[in-house]
This record gives C-alpha cells, sequence and structure tokens, in this order.
C-alpha cells in the first residue's frame, strides 16, 4: 500500500528490530518495536528491497497525531516492511545518496518471501526456504487508529 508520506511511524510486534527473513530470523527477538519509517530502511550503498520483519502479531503505521493504518494477523503469522520507496524507485539509484525526497510511506503486508541465502559470496538460499509459485491463502485485518 501506498500511504501519504505523513504515516512516518512504525510500531510492530514481530522479530525485530533489525530486518529479518525466514532464513535469518532466529537471531531476533519477537517483542514490540518502533522507530521511524525512515529507519526501516537498511543502509545499503546500493539501494535494494530492505527492512522485512518476520512472524509479526500486528503493525502499524502511524502520523505524529496518532493516526494510522494497523495490519493485525488472523490465520497466520505476518510478514511486513515499512519503507519510503519502493522497490521500483529503487531500482535504477546506484547509491543511496542519490535516492530522492520520499514521496511517500510503502506499507508492504505478506505471507512468505524467498530466503536471503549468501548468494553474493557463497550459496543460495536453503531448499525449505526457497518460495515456489503456488496457492495459498492468508488473512489479516486493517484497522484504521487515532485520532482522524
Amino acid at each position: 500500500m501506498f500511504l501519504d508520506k505523513q504515516f512516518d511511524q512504525v510500531e510492530y510486534f514481530g522479530r525485530g528490530p533489525m530486518e529479518n527473513y525466514a532464513d535469518r530470523k532466529r537471531g531476533f527477538d519477537v517483542g514490540l518495536y518502533k522507530s521511524s519509517v525512515k529507519e526501516q530502511l537498511t543502509p545499503y550503498e546500493k539501494p535494494m528491497e530492505a527492512g522485512n520483519h518476520e512472524d509479526i502479531r500486528w503493525a502499524l503505521v502511524k502520523n505524529s497525531a496518532g493516526a494510522g493504518l494497523k495490519a493485525i494477523s488472523d490465520t497466520s503469522l505476518l510478514q511486513v516492511s515499512m519503507l519510503p520507496y519502493s522497490d521500483e524507485e529503487m531500482e535504477n539509484v546506484e547509491f543511496r545518496i542519490d535516492l530522492p525526497q520520499s514521496k511517500s510511506t510503502v506499507f508492504c503486508i505478506g505471507y512468505k518471501t524467498l530466503g536471503v541465502g549468501s548468494a553474493s559470496c557463497g550459496p543460495r538460499p536453503l531448499p525449505q526456504y526457497v518460495v515456489y509459485a503456488a496457492p495459498t491463502k492468508f488473512v489479516y485485518k486493517l484497522q484504521i487508529t487515532g485520532k482522524q
């Protein structure tokens, strides 16, 4: 979802505080975490997909007045990311210093994603962390929160 960039604060109950993925989540505790959307963007020199969090029970993106949008897991735990850029906006940017001013907050809610592995200098993700195209179903609730 693309939200107005005024929704620049995040809270979530899941694994954190740093980004984590299916094959790199055991070192991250489940807890309540808070930060800005900007802080969710892992500072890789080459901008890329980042900021994923696993085993999410709920995640909230809100503005300074406390109004926001909350995703609540229902049938299974979620994975979320809340970033100031979409993948498409980061795709052709060579260095993070060249990122344009953010136009929105991008709130992604998912069920499963490919593990990271270490393909840049080692093996691809282990078979249990590879995601194949197949029908799936997961349910979550969206709740508008705070002052409207």
